[in-house]
């Protein structure tokens, strides 16, 4: 199962990546996934300071952090992590 985490302040920019997020899963039809929502206090746990969120892990590993990725590089990071190979 593929586990997401987005890491973040509860900023605009961490609650649009939230809704990407949601919105790329059901795009690429994936129901697997656990998501949640990291709050400031345990960022430090994965690395990432408030001046850097909002931050997306995938399986425990930094994808990307400062700002929010398109929906396109979400989409290949997510279907890399769940194996899944384009046709």
């Amino acid at each position: 199962m593929l586990e997401i985490k987005i890491l973040g302040t509860g900023c605009a920019g961490c609650l649009t990546m939230e809704q990407r997020v949601v919105e790329v899963l059901q795009e690429l039809g994936i129901q697997d996934v656990k998501v949640e929502r990291v709050a400031e206090q345990r960022m430090i746990e994965y690395g990432l300071l408030a001046d850097r969120a909002p931050g997306l892990l995938l399986n425990g590993y930094l994808a990307w952090a400062g700002s929010v990725p398109t929906k396109d590089q979400m989409a290949d990071w997510i279907s890399q992590a769940m194996g899944i190979v384009p046709s």
